[in-house]
């Protein structure tokens, strides 16, 4: 397949979602496939679509932002940069994409495929760009059922709508014996237990409920520590509210007196190794997530993980891992699985073997980009949809209210 993928910002502070389009990209070219790719804004990640992409280009914009004229104007020059070049088939990462993507794929008469990483607008409709964007998908890929369900609940056709869990790259998290080292090198006691956090530090992570958690354990400087890693982030690209969120963080660990138990690692490329090294990671979060990468990374790396009964985390915690879900709010809940998991490597030692178990079972990057091949290639077989084609009608978008799961 020659294919045309549609990226937005090249970054790792994106999260889980820019991981995974980047290992699905990566295993479409190992496969054979010619990809061309197109952003927006410069990132950490470009150098890697780089290595493997036939092109990679710059565009202005994938929107028509109000009613300026140069907004337009951008908008029609990112169009005409991919109008050279004929693909098979048009994959965007997100539903805002869909505009663009939409559009390129009618004049070409190709199928567009987009991934439903993110939830619809939470009490509120699409924007019109984007219902027309959607209305235009052949297919549609969903992270999880919780994903899924959100769009149907919104109008969309559950017949076109795979689920496909994402998947973890095993070669790089892997079991391993560098604990100690890790330890070691961060200055963290040999004995100590520790909790991680790994992932942006947003408010919606809910990160405060894991502090007054760990709070509760009571345990001394040498007994435990907390270690938070990642970038401080605002959905609005604004860095100085990401840092205001992390020092309000910062000042609720000294007003609880464990500033000395917490270690603040900011982004790292170390984070295989820091899962190792901890006895836990927690995912707080009430974003709420459609799926919960980071979960499904510290099982594979043998360390076992908690998260809430919320979102899509259910699913990714399920089977015999579906005691460490807790539920939304409760910090003394969340305390007590902690305490559960304490010194687990003498009282069930063969515990982060069964994790690693799991993840390859469920959700390994070889399945997930498998997955997402057949759908590309059924969805070429098929006959694409068009914006205003007589032999698809349209669907009716509502606005999406979630439950108290948050799906």
């Amino acid at each position: 397949m020659k294919i045309l993928i549609l990226l937005n910002i090249v970054s790792s502070d994106g999260g889980g979602a820019e991981w995974s389009l980047l290992d699905v990209c990566r295993g479409l070219a190992e496969r054979g496939h010619e990809l061309h790719c197109i952003y927006c804004k410069e990132g950490d990640l470009l150098p890697h679509y780089q290595q493997f992409c036939k092109t990679v280009t710059k565009v202005s914009t994938y929107r028509i932002q109000g009613c300026k004229p140069s907004s337009s104007i951008r908008f029609i020059t990112s169009l005409l940069q991919v109008r050279h070049t004929q693909f098979d088939l048009i994959y965007a990462n997100y539903y805002s994409q869909t505009f663009f993507g939409g559009i390129v794929a009618r004049v070409k008469g190709i199928p567009l495929v987009c991934h439903l990483r993110s939830y619809p607008p939470q009490k509120r409709h699409f924007p019109a760009q984007i219902q027309i964007g959607l209305n235009s998908c052949t297919s549609m890929i969903a992270v999880s059922q919780a994903a899924r369900s959100s769009y149907l609940k919104a109008g969309l056709n559950p017949q076109t709508i795979k689920v496909v869990y994402n998947g973890i790259d095993l070669e790089r998290f892997v079991l391993g014996s560098d604990r100690d080292v890790t330890r070691q090198a961060l200055g963290i006691p040999p004995r100590a237990f520790v909790v991680l956090y790994a992932g942006r530090i947003t408010p919606p992570k809910n990160i405060e409920m894991l502090i007054h958690a760990f709070a509760r354990l009571g345990l001394q400087c040498d007994q435990a520590r907390l270690l938070i890693t990642g970038s401080s982030f605002s959905f609005s690209y604004n860095p100085v509210e990401g840092d205001l969120y992390q020092q309000k963080l910062v000042d609720l660990c000294q007003k609880l007196g464990i500033s000395d138990r917490v270690h603040w690692l900011g982004k790292r490329t170390d984070v295989p190794e820091l899962f190792r090294a901890a006895d836990v990671s927690v995912l707080p979060s009430l974003l709420p997530e459609t799926f919960g990468r980071v979960i499904a990374e510290s099982m594979a790396c043998g360390t076992p993980a908690i998260g809430l009964r919320y979102g899509g985390i259910p699913e990714v915690l399920s089977g015999e891992f579906q005691r460490f879900q807790v539920a939304t709010g409760d910090v003394a809940g969340l305390t007590q699985q902690l305490l559960a998991l304490k010194d687990w490597q003498k009282f069930d030692p063969t515990l982060g073997q069964r994790c690693r178990a799991y993840v390859e079972e469920h959700f390994s990057k070889e399945r997930m980009v498998e997955e997402v091949e057949q759908t590309m290639q059924a969805a070429i077989a098929s006959h694409p949809r068009q914006f205003g084609s007589p032999h698809s009608k349209a669907v009716k978008f509502h606005p999406w209210y979630p439950d108290s799961l948050g799906v």
